[in-house]
């Protein structure tokens, strides 16, 4: 089980005066290890190879993966087509503040072929 972040989000820390973590994404790794499909630098400017790289990266996802969807809101949606297109189900991870965990939201985006 993977959990595919779509892109990593960082801030700069003024006490260390370094870029660190935006999220703490720790409370995610109860679905799966996590793994972050594009750079904080990834823009939609220049398409072809953010969809490329998104495409390799994600050539493996299946039913027992999920996406969480941080970064830029093109390339979010993006990720979410590329994984229906792949797989057809699409689980993602929305952060419940009430719960103080992540849910899943599962939904088939996309018919499987002979359904």
């Amino acid at each position: 089980m993977t959990v595919y972040v779509v892109q990593k989000q960082m801030r700069f820390d003024r006490e260390s005066g370094s870029l660190v973590p935006k999220f703490d994404l720790e409370p995610a790794e109860e679905y799966g290890a996590i793994e972050y499909l594009l750079s904080p630098t990834a823009a939609p400017f220049n398409p072809g190879p953010i969809l490329a790289e998104l495409r390799e990266r994600l050539a493996r996802f299946n039913d027992e993966d999920y996406l969480l969807l941080v970064g830029n809101p093109v390339i979010i949606g993006w990720a979410m087509a590329i994984a229906a297109d792949i797989n057809g189900n699409v689980k993602a991870l929305q952060w419940s503040g009430k719960d103080q965990r992540y849910i899943c939201i599962d939904a088939e985006v996309l018919p499987v072929e002979g359904s």
